[in-house]
C-alpha cells in the first residue's frame, strides 16, 4: 500500500470532511517535543496541521461525492444491493419467463401443513391482507441481506392443496391470447444485475490494487474466513499457494497496480453508463473503496475517457445547498467527453441532469431530446437489420402469410377455447412473450430519457413561476439562500408582500381582492405567461404518459358494479386519499390497510419500475396546476389503486417519491388554508336533501314544480352551501346547475357551468382531506389529555416535500382559485 499522507478525515460509510492544510514552514533545526507541541508544528504523521487564523477565516466545509447528490436515488434502494449475484440472476430469469405469472391453474405439491411463519405465508393464503410491514420497513434493513418478509420459511408453511372448486383469486389474470407483463421491468432488472456484477468486480480489482493480493489469494482469504478449505492454511500463515505471509512477500509492480485500477475504472464507467442512479446507490454501499481510484488513473493518463467520466461522479464537492452544488458542478468535462465521443448517448443524459442541477432546464431538455431521437433511431435500425437477417419462414413465395399448423377442423380444443385469428397464441400452449422481453424492446435509456425530460418540463414551469414571484417580492434567490437552506416562499421575511401564507382560511395569498393577491395575479395570470406555463405542463404530461406506456397493466373486473354518481365518485376519491396517505413517504401512519380496502375498487397489476410512482404523481401535479379537476379526480383514483398494487419485492423497496409527498402536502395546505374548497359538494348536498325529503314529506310524482321547489328550498336554506350544484361531466344529479343564476364571467373565458363543475370536483378532493386532518387533531388532543403530564417520546418527522409546494400554492391562488371563488 502507498504511504501517501492525506489531509482528508475518512470514515468507512460516512461523508468525508476535507480541510485544506496550511503550508508547512521549513524547519532549520529540530525543536523539542514541548516547544513543538506549543506552537502546533509537531503534529504526528497522519494528523492535520492547520493554522488557527486560517481556520477562523475559512471554516471547514463538509464535502461528499457528487453522485450522492443525484436525484431519485431513494427510489433504487432494495435487497438487490445485498443479494448474492447468482440469486439475482436467477430472479432475472424468472422475471423474464412468462410462465411465472401466467399459470392460473398451477398448484403447489401437497406439503405437511405447518404454522405460518411471518407475514409472507399469511399473504400467500390471503393476498388482500395488509402489507404494513413491507411499507414500513424503509431503509432500516439495508445492511441486512435478508429482507423483513424473507421467503426463507415459505416452502414449509404453504397452505394445503386447493379445493376442487377454489374461490376466485384476487390477482387479475391476463386476457387469453395476450401476453402477461413481467412483474418488474426487464430493462431496469437487467441494468441492476449488470451493475451489481460490474461494481463487485471493480471493488475486487480496487482492493487487489491497494493490498497487492492476487485474485487467488484474495479468494482464498474470503473462503478461509468463513471456514473454507483454506482455513487451516491461513491459520498456519500460508496463502493458497503455500507461501508464507499470505502472499505479501512479493511486491506488485506499479504498472500492474495501474492496470488493475484502469480495469476497475472501465467497469465503473460501464455501470454508470447503464444507469447512473442505480450505480450511485451501489457505489455508496462500497464505502471508500472507490474514492480516489479514478483520480489515480488520471495521474498516469489524463486523457482516459472512462476515468474522467467516473471521476466526475466521485469528485468531492461542498454539500450545503443546491446553490453550492450548482457552483461546484459545471458541464466542462461532459462537453469535452461529448465532443470526443458524440455517439455515447449516456454523456448527453448526464449533462442534461447537470443542467437541471444548475436550473438550466432548456439546455437539459435539448440534451434529453437529442439522446431520445438517437436512441429511437438506433432501435429502429437494429429492428430493420434483424428483420432482414432472419429468414421469413412464415411467408410463402409470393410474400403471403402461410397458415399455421394448428387447424381445428371443426373440433373444439380441449380447453374449450381456440387460438386467435392473428395467431397471437403460442404453439403447444406455451405462454406468449411480452413485448418488453423481446429483442426489439426499447433500451432502458429510452424510458429514462422520457422521464427526465418530463421532469425537466415541470421544473422549467416551476422555475419560471418562482423567478416571477421573487422579482415581484424584490428578493434575490442567491442572497436568501446564503446560509445553505433552501429558499421557500412562505419564509420571505424581507419580501415586499410577504410571500405565501400558511393556515389563512382566505387562501394562500389572503383575500382574493387583497393587495397581495392582486399583485400576484397581475404577474402570473398574464395571458402570454400563463400560456407558456400551460404548454410546459402539458408537455410534461405527454412525456410521463409515454414513459408509463412502457409498462403494461392487467386490470381485473370490479367485484361490485357501481353507479357513476357524484356520491359514488366522492366515495372513491375518499378511499383513494386514504390509500395514498397510508403509503405516504416520510410519515408513519397507524391506519390499517384492511380498513381502507373496498370491494368496489378494481384490482390492477402493473409492471414495477423505481420511477413509476414519481411519474404518476408528476402527472397529478400538472393536472392540479392546469385546474383540470374533473380529469384529476379520475386520474387520482386510478393512481391510488395502481400505486397500492405496485410491488418491487424482492428487488426494490417501496420508493420515497418526492412528487407524492408534495401533492399530498398541497392538498393538506388547501384544506387548511382555503375555506371555500372544504364546503360540502354536490354528493353531500344530494344526500342531505334526500334525507330531508324522506323525513318531512312522502314521495310525490316527479314534476317540474317539484324540482323548482327543491332548488328554492336549497337556495334559501343557510345551512346548505350553494357554491356548486353540478356533478361531474357525463353524470346526472338531483341537484343540477341553474343557468339563470347570477354568476360573473370567468377570467379565462370559461363558462360558469364549467367553473361550477370544477369547484364541485375540487371540493370532492379536499373534503376528505379536511375530515382526515380533523380526525388527527382530535386523536392528538385525546392522547394529550389521557397522558397527562407524562413525557411523550419525541417523534421526529422530517418533511419530504421541497419548496415546490409553496410555488404551486401561489400559482393556484393567483390564477385558478380566484376564478372558482367568483361563483362561490
Amino acid at each position: 500500500m502507498s504511504n501517501e499522507t492525506s489531509a482528508t478525515v475518512r470514515n468507512n460509510n460516512s461523508p468525508e470532511l476535507s480541510v485544506r492544510p496550511a503550508a508547512q514552514k521549513k524547519k532549520k533545526k529540530k525543536k523539542s517535543k514541548k516547544s513543538a507541541t506549543k506552537d502546533g508544528s509537531g503534529a504526528g504523521p497522519g494528523q492535520l496541521q492547520t493554522d488557527s487564523t486560517t481556520d477562523a477565516e475559512r471554516p471547514s466545509v463538509l464535502c461528499i461525492s457528487r453522485n450522492k447528490h443525484w436525484k431519485y436515488i431513494s427510489s433504487y434502494h432494495g435487497p438487490w444491493l445485498q443479494l448474492p449475484l447468482e440469486l439475482l440472476e436467477s430472479l432475472l430469469v424468472l422475471n423474464l419467463d412468462p410462465g411465472t405469472m401466467s399459470a392460473p391453474d398451477a398448484q403447489f405439491p401437497s406439503l405437511a401443513p405447518a404454522q405460518p411463519i411471518g407475514a409472507s405465508s399469511q399473504r400467500l393464503s390471503n393476498p388482500r391482507l395488509p402489507r404494513s410491514c413491507e411499507l414500513d420497513r424503509g431503509f432500516r434493513a439495508l445492511s441486512d441481506a435478508t429482507p423483513p418478509d424473507s421467503p426463507g420459511g415459505t416452502f414449509t408453511s404453504l397452505p394445503p392443496p386447493l379445493a376442487p372448486n377454489p374461490p376466485p383469486s384476487a390477482f387479475p389474470f391476463s386476457i387469453p391470447g395476450k401476453p402477461t407483463p413481467p412483474p418488474i421491468d426487464p430493462g431496469v432488472f437487467r441494468s441492476v444485475t449488470t451493475i451489481r456484477r460490474l461494481i463487485d468486480e471493480a471493488a475486487e480489482l480496487s482492493v487487489r490494487a491497494s493490498s497487492g493480493l492476487s485474485a487467488a489469494a484474495l479468494g482464498s482469504m474470503r473462503n478461509g474466513g468463513t471456514g473454507g478449505p483454506w482455513a487451516s492454511a491461513h491459520a498456519l500463515g500460508l496463502d493458497g499457494a503455500c507461501n508464507v505471509g499470505g502472499g505479501r512477500n512479493v511486491a506488485m509492480s506499479a504498472m500492474r497496480i495501474h492496470r488493475l485500477r484502469a480495469l476497475a475504472v472501465q467497469k465503473l464507467a460501464a455501470a454508470y453508463k447503464a444507469d447512473e442512479i442505480a450505480s450511485s446507490v451501489m457505489v455508496m454501499q462500497g464505502g471508500s473503496v472507490f474514492d480516489d481510484i479514478a483520480e489515480r488513473v488520471l495521474k498516469h493518463d489524463p486523457n482516459d475517457v472512462d476515468a474522467r467520466y467516473v471521476h466526475f461522479f466521485h469528485e468531492k464537492i461542498p454539500s450545503r445547498a443546491n446553490r453550492q452544488l450548482a457552483e461546484s458542478t459545471t458541464t466542462q468535462v461532459l462537453d469535452e467527453l461529448i465532443a470526443a465521443n458524440p455517439q455515447r448517448l449516456e454523456y448527453y443524459r448526464t449533462r442534461g441532469i447537470v443542467h437541471c442541477f444548475r436550473d438550466e432546464y432548456m439546455p437539459a431538455i435539448k440534451d434529453f431530446t437529442h439522446a431520445l431521437k438517437e436512441a429511437r433511431s438506433i432501435r429502429k435500425g437494429r429492428t430493420a437489420h434483424r428483420n432482414v437477417a432472419l429468414p421469413t419462414d412464415s411467408r410463402g413465395k409470393n410474400g403471403r402469410k402461410k397458415k399455421g399448423p394448428n387447424k381445428t377442423h371443426g373440433q373444439a380444443p380441449p380447453n374449450g377455447t381456440s387460438a386467435s385469428a392473428d395467431g397471437s397464441t403460442a404453439e403447444g400452449g406455451e405462454p406468449l412473450l411480452h413485448a418488453s422481453v423481446l429483442p426489439d424492446a426499447p433500451d432502458p435509456i429510452e424510458p429514462q430519457l422520457l422521464f427526465l425530460r418530463g421532469a425537466a418540463y415541470l421544473q422549467q414551469a416551476v422555475h419560471l413561476i418562482e423567478s416571477a414571484i421573487l422579482k415581484l417580492e424584490g428578493v434575490s434567490k442567491t442572497v436568501a439562500g446564503i446560509d445553505g437552506a433552501e429558499l421557500r416562499l412562505c419564509y420571505l421575511v424581507n419580501g415586499q408582500y410577504g410571500g405565501v401564507e400558511s393556515g389563512n382560511p382566505d387562501g394562500p395569498l389572503g383575500k382574493s381582492d387583497g393587495p397581495k393577491a392582486c399583485a400576484y395575479r397581475r404577474i402570473l395570470a398574464e395571458a402570454s405567461f400563463r400560456t407558456e406555463i400551460d404548454g410546459y405542463l402539458r408537455k410534461c404530461i405527454r412525456d410521463h404518459e409515454r414513459f408509463l406506456a412502457h409498462f403494461d397493466s392487467i386490470e381485473g373486473p370490479s367485484p361490485v358494479p357501481t353507479m357513476d354518481s357524484p356520491a359514488e365518485l366522492a366515495r372513491r376519491v375518499e378511499l383513494a386519499f386514504l390509500l395514498t396517505e397510508i403509503a405516504r413517504p416520510g410519515q408513519s401512519n397507524s391506519t390499517p390497510r384492511s380498513t381502507v380496502l373496498d370491494p368496489t375498487l378494481p384490482i390492477i397489476f402493473t409492471t414495477y419500475h423505481p420511477l413509476i410512482v414519481e411519474s404518476y404523481f408528476n402527472i397529478l401535479i400538472c393536472q392540479l396546476m392546469l385546474a383540470e379537476f374533473p380529469t384529476l379526480l379520475r386520474t387520482f383514483t386510478k393512481t391510488a389503486v395502481i400505486v397500492d398494487g405496485l410491488e418491487g419485492y424482492p428487488i426494490f423497496l417501496p420508493p420515497r417519491s418526492m412528487a407524492q409527498a408534495e401533492f399530498i402536502e398541497v392538498l393538506e395546505r388547501l384544506a387548511v388554508g382555503w375555506k371555500v374548497g372544504t364546503q360540502p359538494h354536490s354528493g353531500m348536498r344530494a344526500a342531505i336533501v334526500a334525507s330531508r325529503l324522506a323525513i318531512e314529506a312522502p314521495p310525490r310524482p316527479a314534476s317540474t314544480a317539484t324540482f323548482e321547489e327543491m332548488s328554492t328550498s336549497i337556495d334559501t336554506d343557510p345551512t346548505i352551501p350553494i357554491a356548486s350544484s353540478s356533478s361531474s361531466k357525463g353524470t346526472t344529479s338531483p341537484l343540477s346547475y341553474t343557468p339563470g343564476r347570477d354568476t360573473p364571467p370567468s377570467l379565462n373565458g370559461q363558462s360558469s357551468l364549467d367553473l361550477a363543475d370544477a369547484l364541485d370536483c375540487i371540493r370532492m378532493l379536499l373534503v376528505p382531506v379536511a375530515a382526515r386532518q380533523k380526525e388527527h387533531a382530535e386523536k392528538a388532543a385525546a392522547e394529550k389529555v389521557s397522558s397527562g403530564n407524562k413525557k411523550k417520546s419525541l417523534n421526529i418527522n422530517i418533511p419530504l416535500h421541497g419548496p415546490r409546494v409553496e410555488i404551486i400554492l401561489a400559482w393556484l391562488a393567483a390564477v385558478h382559485l380566484v376564478e372558482l371563488e367568483s361563483i362561490a
